[in-house]
């Protein structure tokens, strides 16, 4: 599968499933993955040793959210990773859970982010899977209880500011003052 493919199939898929996860009421979990760029290649399937090794962490940025689920009580890493290497979900798209993979759990409210190494999982404490979409309209808003998907749709508050109406300034005005719109012949206006 070419890289434009791979963008075209997940892209937008992985965004919504990020949302989906983020906003989650419940107790979930989402399963990320290496997308399939040149700036990834070398990076999957290693392990946190050869990530040390090169002075490096996982980046957010290199990573598609490729399935989210509800996270039943009580329920581990290990029991994840089971699931996603032995019994696929039926609508699950992506290879099967492995080192440099990274399952990100919502506990009441909480995200934790763990990278699947070559024996366990590490906690990656600086690994925060975020909304895009959020934090744009974040930059955008006026109001920050007007989070809603819509950028930048003003105050919640009315401003109070005086304002003067155009009507007003035109009943005020003297009429020497006021600006006539010229009249146009029939002939001009293109009728006959």
């Amino acid at each position: 599968m070419n890289i434009q493919a791979w963008d075209e199939v997940h892209g937008a898929k992985s965004q919504e499933n990020l949302q989906a996860f983020l906003e989650s009421q419940t107790d979930s979990y989402a399963i990320l993955q290496l997308k399939r760029t040149d700036e990834t290649t070398n990076d999957r399937f290693m392990n946190d040793t050869w990530l040390a090794k090169q002075g490096r962490e996982p980046e957010v940025d290199h990573y598609a959210v490729v399935y989210t689920g509800r996270l039943p009580a009580g329920t581990s890493l290990d029991e994840l990773y089971m699931k996603f290497n032995i019994d696929h979900p039926a609508d699950y798209t992506g290879h099967s859970l492995s080192v440099s993979d990274i399952v990100a759990l919502k506990q009441a409210g909480v995200v934790t982010c763990y990278y699947v190494d070559s024996i366990g999982f590490r906690e990656l404490p600086h690994f925060h899977p975020e909304n895009h979409l959020k934090n744009a309209e974040m930059a955008m808003e006026d109001d920050y209880s007007m989070l809603d998907g819509i950028l930048n749709n003003g105050r919640k508050e009315a401003v109070n500011e005086e304002r003067s109406s155009v009507l007003e300034k035109l009943k005020n005005m003297p009429e020497s003052e006021i600006p006539m719109k010229p009249v146009k012949h029939r002939e001009e206006r293109g009728l006959e």
